[in-house]
C-alpha cells in the first residue's frame, strides 16, 4: 500500500476558517513534511493534537503522525496514533490494516494476525490485509496459510509484490525451486525497480544448474549492487562452478578488496588458485583464511589437497584432522574421512 500523505490545505477543511490555529498548524505540518523536515512535521502535528486529541476531525493528524513513523521506520511510534484512532472511531478499517503491517514489521506476529484479520472483517476483499497475513502465518511456520492468503490476495490484486514474494519464499523454503524462480520473476515483471529479487533469482538458477540464467541475474545484481560482498561471493561460486577460473578469482579478490576480514573469500580464492595448480598461492591463501576463521572445515579441506600435493603428507593430515572437529563437519565428514584413508593411513 502507497501511503499518502493527510494533511490537508485550508481549502479541505472546510469546518474551519483560514485562521483557525488547527489549520494553521496543520499547514504547516504539511509544508515541513513535504520539505522533509520530518521532526518538525512531527511536532507541529503534535500541536494540533494539542487543540483536538478525541474528536473525529482527530483522526487525520494521528493517520499523519503514523505515516511519518512509518516512513522512518519507527514502527513502535508508528503504532500508537493507529491506536488512538481505533480509540476514537472502531470502525475505522484502515487503522486496523496498518497496525496489521506495523505489528509484522515489529515481529509481533501474533498481533500482526490480530489486526489484520479485524481488518478483513470489514470486508475480505482487501489485498494489503491479506498479504499481511501472508507473510505473518509464514513466519510463524504456518505455510498453507501463507500460502492460502498469499493467493486470496493475488485473486484481488495479480500484481501484489508481497503476495507474490511471499509465495516465492515459501516455495523455496519447501525446495520447490522452480516454483520459486516463476513466483520471482513475476515479481520483476510488475515491479522491475524490486531490485533485491535479483540476487535470489541468480541463487536459484544457480542452484538449479542454469548457469547462463545465474550469470544473468548476478550480473544485474552486482550493477545494483556493486559493493554488496555476498553477491560478489556469491557470483564467485557460479564463476567457478562454470570454470571461468579468472572471472572467479577477480570476483574474490574484489570481495578481499571491499573487506580484507572477509575469511571466506581467502578460501575461495584458494578453490580457484588449487584448480589452477597454483598451490603454494593456495596455501597461503587458505592460511590466511584460517588465520580470519580458525572454525572453517572447508578450509581445512583445502589446505590438504595443497598439501597432498605438494607432498607434504604430515601437514596434509593435520589440516584433515583440524578440519575433522571444525563447523561444518557433518556435510563435510564423508570427504575428510575419505582424504584420511587416502593420505593418512
Amino acid at each position: 500500500m502507497k501511503y499518502v500523505f493527510l494533511l490537508c490545505t485550508c481549502m479541505l477543511f472546510s469546518l474551519f476558517s483560514c485562521q483557525d490555529p488547527i489549520e494553521t498548524e496543520s499547514a504547516k505540518a504539511l509544508e515541513a513534511y513535504q520539505s522533509g523536515d520530518y521532526q518538525k512535521a512531527i511536532d507541529l502535528n503534535q500541536k494540533v493534537l494539542d487543540l483536538d486529541s478525541n474528536s473525529t476531525a482527530s483522526i487525520v493528524t494521528y493517520y499523519n503522525l503514523s505515516v511519518i513513523y512509518r516512513e522512518q521506520q519507527q514502527w513502535q511510534k508508528a503504532a500508537e496514533p493507529l491506536l488512538k484512532i481505533i480509540n476514537i472511531d472502531s470502525s475505522e478499517v484502515n487503522a486496523y490494516a496498518d497496525l496489521g503491517l506495523v505489528y509484522l514489521e515489529l515481529e509481533q506476529l501474533d498481533l500482526s494476525i490480530e489486526y489484520s484479520t479485524r481488518a478483513l472483517g470489514f470486508g475480505a476483499e482487501n489485498p494489503y490485509s491479506n498479504a499481511n497475513l501472508a507473510v505473518a502465518y509464514r513466519l510463524k511456520g504456518s505455510y498453507e496459510k501463507a500460502m492460502t492468503y498469499s493467493n486470496i490476495a493475488l485473486s484481488f490484486d495479480s500484481t501484489n509484490i508481497k503476495a507474490l514474494d511471499n509465495l516465492a519464499i515459501v516455495c523455496e523454503s519447501q525446495g520447490l525451486l522452480q516454483a520459486a524462480i516463476k513466483y520471482h520473476e513475476k515479481v520483476l515483471m510488475y515491479d522491475s525497480t524490486h531490485i533485491q529479487t535479483y540476487p535470489v533469482l541468480s541463487n536459484l538458477y544457480g542452484s538449479t544448474a542454469a548457469a547462463d540464467k545465474a550469470i544473468e541475474y548476478g550480473e544485474k545484481a552486482l550493477v545494483l549492487f556493486p559493493d554488496d560482498i555476498n553477491m560478489i561471493n556469491n557470483m564467485g561460486f557460479i564463476y567457478l562452478e562454470l570454470k571461468d577460473y579468472s572471472r572467479a578469482l577477480e570476483l574474490f579478490e574484489s570481495v578481499i578488496d571491499l573487506d580484507t576480514t572477509y575469511a571466506y573469500a581467502y578460501n575461495n580464492k584458494a578453490s580457484v588458485l588449487l584448480q589452477q595448480g597454483a598451490l603454494e598461492k593456495a596455501v597461503k591463501a587458505a592460511q590466511k583464511s584460517l588465520s580470519l576463521d580458525a572454525d572453517n572445515a572447508y578450509a581445512y579441506r583445502n589446505l590438504a589437497l595443497c598439501y597432498a600435493q605438494l607432498g607434504a603428507t604430515e601437514a596434509c593430515c593435520k589440516a584433515l584432522e583440524q578440519g575433522s572437529q571444525a563447523k561444518f563437519r557433518l556435510r563435510l565428514q564423508e570427504t575428510i574421512a575419505q582424504m584420511q584413508a587416502q593420505y593418512c593411513q
